[in-house]
């Protein structure tokens, strides 16, 4: 009989609890392979599949964790599209335009390798390839050159630009603290899916290990 510290039946409790995974809905297969636990399925949104396995690393009595976790895409699109779409939001980005990143993309999974100049250019390429509607995961393998020292200020003028960039996002209406590895997010949007927007470009953010969301629906501030 599994014991209470079973890595299945904890994982499984996460995804009821922290991550609200119907599992009738969205199947998600838990398994190990020795004291490696792999983790495969297709769930809705990029915080979910954040949150599932960062608490699959979380755990003390597995060696490894495999991701083949996926997230919905929006749309349905060819390797190719993806790969069109994901060069086109990097041209158009001026910060990224004269960098050489490399693209590869597989069933959707988008990963970008090459070098950059700033951790900032290496997590708006990252959240500009999550946002293109195709895309299942994105692997972001891009090397900063010369090597920046990470920090909570760096993280928080690195979303604060993304959200910028987001039509979604009202990035004046939502405050941005960060601690540790932790994002804390404050303000109002004016509906779920724009309030899920900001939630979602949070964790696409590449280091991010916690967001925090206390941002409330606003019925007055909706924008027109």
């Amino acid at each position: 009989m599994p014991s209470k510290q079973d890595p299945i039946k904890l994982i499984k409790a996460a995804l009821t609890e922290s991550c609200r995974i119907d599992h009738v809905k969205t199947p998600v297969d838990v398994s190990m392979d020795g004291d490696c636990l792999i983790i495969e399925g297709m769930v809705e949104r990029v915080s979910q599949k954040k949150k599932i396995m960062l608490a699959a690393m979380s755990l003390n009595n597995v060696t490894g964790v495999v991701d083949r976790l996926l997230v919905r895409p929006a749309s349905r699109m060819t390797d190719a599209e993806i790969r069109d779409h994901v060069h086109a939001s990097f041209i158009d980005e001026p910060v990224l335009k004269e960098t050489e990143i490399r693209i590869e993309v597989e069933r959707g999974i988008v990963d970008i390798e090459g070098k950059v100049g700033s951790l900032s250019h290496k997590r708006m390429a990252g959240a500009l390839a999550w946002w293109v509607p195709g895309v299942t995961d994105v692997i972001n393998s891009l090397e900063v050159v010369p090597p920046e020292e990470d920090n909570a200020d760096e993280i928080t003028d690195a979303l604060r630009l993304i959200f910028e960039k987001d039509r979604l996002v009202d990035a004046s209406a939502i405050t941005i603290s960060v601690s540790g590895w932790t994002v804390t997010l404050d303000g109002t949007a004016p509906g779920e899916a724009e309030r899920e927007a900001a939630e979602d470009d949070a964790w696409c953010v590449w280091g991010v290990n916690d967001v925090i969301s206390r941002i409330t629906i606003s019925t007055t501030g909706a924008r027109h």
